[in-house]
């Protein structure tokens, strides 16, 4: 099997990949196996397709039908490593990887994919017990690798200025936040444009959210609000917030004068 494409993919796409790849090689129909794995054909046909999340006992089902030792059950255990991520697990293990372009808001905090371990640390320690926030800063920190591979996504980062004032785990954690923001906003694929609070922007008081355009073209967003959050590739949905993003970015400041407020806040929390 190929792996070359197989290893920058989630363990959850790896998985239904593999399945697919494994149950074509043996010449199943997905009714075929579905008998051999004792489990109804929709199953099979959502695990291949992404829609479902599989089991331990699905997966250990699927080493059996296809005579692997433990193949299957590695994935499933990959897949709940980070079971803290929740819904947002979908985005991070499967959307950014494959993503050409991301674009975010945020009106209250530092895009998770530029916070530092401890920035994110005081974001978590707030609603999470300790082991598992820091599951979620382990999981928030290893985000950034996606800029470290051959093809890494173009990043345009929308964030209010009041994100440089808000002393998130205190003015240490904040500066040296702000420094980090700074030193990614030199990176040639990241971009940091910030929104001015007297733009008076009306477009993102709703809630944070991103974009992302696949390399397939298709493009998925993700939402978050206080109580829950979604990622979905529904057409409206996508279309609605492509165009609140345009309206916010009307208000943004041009990336260069961003950079020098960031500079300037840095050098307030300094003093």
């Amino acid at each position: 099997m190929d792996t070359g494409n197989s290893d920058q993919m989630s363990p959850r796409a790896r998985f239904a990949s593999n399945l697919e790849h494994y149950r074509k090689k043996a010449k199943l129909s997905q009714i075929s196996l579905s008998a051999r794995m004792r489990c109804h054909t929709s199953l099979i046909s959502h695990v291949e397709r992404g829609r479902r999340t599989p089991t331990l006992e699905f997966a250990e089902a699927a080493d059996q039908a296809f005579g692997l030792d433990g193949h299957f059950a590695k994935l499933y255990r990959q897949i709940a490593h980070s079971p803290a991520l929740g819904w947002f697990a979908r985005w991070v293990e499967e959307i950014e990887p494959q993503a050409v372009i991301l674009q975010s808001w945020d009106p209250l905090l530092v895009p998770g994919l530029l916070q530092t371990p401890e920035y994110a640390r005081a974001i978590f320690s707030t609603k999470s017990p300790p082991d598992r926030a820091e599951e979620r800063v382990q999981a928030r920190t290893r985000r950034m690798q996606i800029f470290d591979g051959p093809t890494p996504p173009v990043f345009l980062a929308l964030i209010e200025d009041s994100v440089l004032h808000r002393p998130i785990g205190g003015a240490e954690i904040l500066l040296n936040q702000l420094r980090h923001l700074q030193e990614l906003s030199q990176h040639p694929r990241i971009t940091v444009q910030l929104v001015p609070t007297t733009a008076g922007c009306v477009a993102g008081t709703m809630s944070a959210f991103a974009l992302a355009r696949l390399r397939d073209g298709s493009e998925v967003v993700s939402a978050d609000s206080v109580l829950s959050g979604q990622v979905t590739g529904d057409h409206d949905a996508v279309a609605q917030l492509k165009v609140r993003y345009d309206n916010i970015r009307a208000d943004a400041l041009p990336q260069t004068v961003s950079q020098q407020a960031i500079e300037d806040a840095i050098r307030k929390w300094a003093s």
